[in-house]
């Protein structure tokens, strides 16, 4: 469906936070196509409430998330199970769905995609009937990462790089129990990661083969690995090449419990959601309409 009339959902701390560009280029590009938009800035106090009231006043057939991967993820939750499209402008310091879907991070390019583009149905992971993941959400190494990165205070893909690096030094196995198809499994890990997508934002793939609208998720199984061996790892993760790794383990499923020896920090689509024992995801089928 042709978008006709937008909302643009726009985070203003993600990226430059000089929106003026943003809100040039956009007039511009709705101006030049003859739709309707209207902007909406988040402040990060109740967002999902007040978007829903925007939304509900302006009825729009196209949200637009500007922003990075929770400012995607806040937008979706309003969509699910609905015809209403969404868009994206990536804006984030890891777009990791936009990477997914081949959406330029350049505005010019990713709102002619919003106009010109081709609408999917793809799935959506519901995590513990609480949150929804678009992308990537996992336990352990990774989550601990993003912590890092926040509690650093700087952004960009270098500011990601120092994070990944101090973390390796503070790298920890933990047990789990994990439960899918009737069969019950004990795993030491260093990182689960229940996966809708195949890489990261930053170009790592840990899911090779993954597609956004199968009707099914991967539980990637990251098996403790030595210091000495990460550094072949990360280079295979950025080959696509991981399902080789004897230290990886991939298992397709539509819905799996996840029980945690002792409580782990979850990360959801690059947004940290505290500390879980248990976590129970599904598989929502073509739940989510976005343009690509």
């Amino acid at each position: 469906m042709t978008p006709q009339k937008l909302l643009f959902i726009v985070n203003p701390k993600s990226g430059n936070n000089d929106k003026s560009k943003l809100e040039r280029t956009i007039a511009k590009a709705c101006d030049k196509n003859k739709k309707e938009y209207t902007l909406f800035y988040t402040t990060g106090e109740n967002d999902l409430d007040k978007i829903k009231k925007e939304q509900d006043l302006y009825q729009a057939d196209t949200l637009v998330a500007c922003g990075g991967d929770g400012t995607v993820n806040l937008v979706a939750e309003l969509l699910l199970n609905s015809e209403i499209q969404l868009g994206i402008i990536p804006l984030g310091s890891a777009n990791g769905l936009a990477y997914e879907l081949k959406i330029e991070e350049d505005i010019e390019s990713s709102l002619e995609l919003i106009f010109r583009g081709k609408t999917i149905s793809m799935d959506v992971i519901k995590i513990n009937d609480q949150h929804i993941c678009l992308h990537l959400s996992d336990l352990g190494f990774n989550a601990k990462m993003i912590r890092d990165f926040e509690e650093g205070g700087e952004r960009g893909m270098l500011a990601y790089a120092r994070s990944f690096f101090s973390s390796l030094m503070d790298k920890t196995t933990s047990e789990f129990t994990v439960e899918f198809k009737g069969e019950k499994k004990d795993i030491k890990a260093d990182m689960i990661v229940m996966a809708n997508a195949s890489s990261y934002g930053t170009g790592a793939v840990i899911n090779p083969g993954s597609k956004l609208d199968d009707g099914s998720f991967e539980l990637v199984v990251f098996k403790p690995i030595p210091i000495r061996d990460l550094l072949s790892l990360t280079l295979e993760s950025f080959l696509g090449d991981i399902k080789n790794s004897p230290y990886v383990e991939i298992f397709r499923v539509e819905k799996v419990n996840i029980h945690c020896k002792e409580e782990e920090l979850l990360q959801v689509d690059g947004e940290l959601k505290g500390e879980k024992q248990e976590i129970n995801a599904e598989i929502l089928k073509g739940a989510l309409k976005v343009i690509s």
